[in-house]
C-alpha cells in the first residue's frame, strides 16, 4: 500500500469514526438537557410559588398600612395627603 493512501485512508476512518462518536453523544446529551430543564423548571415553579406567596403577604401588609386609623392628627394629614 502506497503510504499516501494508507494517511487518507486513515483520516476517512477517524472521521468516520469521529461523527460517529459525535452523534452518539449528541444523543446522550439531549437526554441529560431534557432532564437538566426538568429540574430547572421545578425549582422555578417553587420560586414563582414563593414570590406568589410573599406578594399576597405583602399587599395584605399594605392594605393594612392604608386602612388602619391614624392615631394623631399630624399622622392622619401625613397619611391622606395626596401625591403631586
Amino acid at each position: 500500500m502506497d503510504a499516501g493512501l494508507a494517511v487518507v485512508l486513515a483520516a476517512v476512518v477517524a472521521a468516520l469514526g469521529g461523527i460517529i462518536v459525535a452523534i452518539i453523544q449528541m444523543k446522550n446529551l439531549a437526554k441529560e438537557n431534557r432532564s437538566d430543564h426538568a429540574l430547572v423548571q421545578k425549582r422555578l415553579d417553587t420560586v414563582i410559588d414563593m414570590v406568589g406567596k410573599q406578594g399576597a403577604k405583602l399587599t395584605s401588609h399594605l392594605d393594612w398600612h392604608l386602612t388602619k386609623e391614624p392615631k394623631d392628627q399630624k399622622v392622619k394629614q401625613v397619611a391622606t395627603r395626596k401625591k403631586k
